[in-house]
């Protein structure tokens, strides 16, 4: 066998080993996961501000903590649905075991949601303790610029048509897109949306809806719809959080 065939086959046995002895909330470290999206394993404690949000303690989307009563996620994961079939899930990276659940008192989506304004808050009944899993993100007031990297995370489904992910993923693969090149891939000059390119093999599938996209720890998206079949090459579409800055403001200090 040649040296180098031998070294292949080492670095492969190498890899599988790891993941096959990475526990369920990560804490193994962050590992390459080729299956979903080019996701990465996140780490305990790594996004203490993701949540999992729940029907009937059920994943259905992401969403991320602003502080410890409110949660904002995308309003087309709980528009129309019963209030108290809806919870928050924090504090773990897996999707089935672990973390802090919360009762949802009241959703309020945003007014003038229909296909656009896709943001909505949730209050909960009883606020969350903060802890090394548990934090707040600061959310952005002001436009970030174009070109720059963003970190995108969620427990949704590992390609098209797949089961949800038991894990946290997260990807480091996207890029913010300028506003003209924006409007070109959504059709209409939209200020609300905010497109991050992803690559062929990147971005978030379904049960990412709601998850947050962050840059330099500050949430800057809500993940809202995907213009292309998950994994293509696109420009995903993301509602803009500092456009709502201020209803957002409005409803967590009032």
């Amino acid at each position: 066998m040649e040296f180098r065939s031998f070294v292949k086959i080492l670095l492969v046995v190498f890899c599988l080993v790891i993941e096959a002895t990475q526990n369920e909330d990560g804490t193994a470290g962050l590992v390459p996961n080729p299956r979903i999206l080019g996701g990465l394993i996140a780490g305990t404690g790594q996004f203490p501000y993701q949540v999992s949000v729940r029907l009937n303690k059920q994943h259905i989307c992401g969403g991320a903590l602003l502080s410890r009563k409110f949660v904002l996620t995308a309003a087309h994961c709980v528009n129309n649905v019963e209030t108290s079939f809806i919870g928050v899930q924090a504090g773990t990276v897996s999707r089935t075991a672990g973390g802090d659940y919360r009762e949802v008192s009241t959703v309020i989506p945003h007014p003038q949601y229909l296909f656009d304004n896709d943001i909505a808050l949730l209050e909960l009944k009883t606020p969350f303790n903060y802890s090394d899993v548990i934090k707040p993100i600061t959310f952005a007031d002001r436009e970030v610029p174009a070109e720059v990297t963003v970190i995108i995370s969620g427990w949704g489904r590992l390609y098209e048509g797949s089961v949800l992910s038991t894990r946290l993923l997260y990807s480091r693969a996207l890029t913010t897109v300028k506003d003209q090149e924006c409007a070109q891939a959504t059709g209409t000059p939209t200020p609300s949306i905010l497109c991050l390119r992803n690559p062929k093999g990147t971005g978030f599938c379904d049960g990412d809806d709601g998850g947050p996209a962050v840059y330099r720890n500050v949430l800057i998206g809500i993940a809202s719809y995907n213009a292309e079949a998950f994994g293509t090459a696109s420009k995903g579409g993301f509602t803009k959080v500092s456009y709502y800055s201020n209803w957002i403001k409005a409803i967590i200090k009032g």
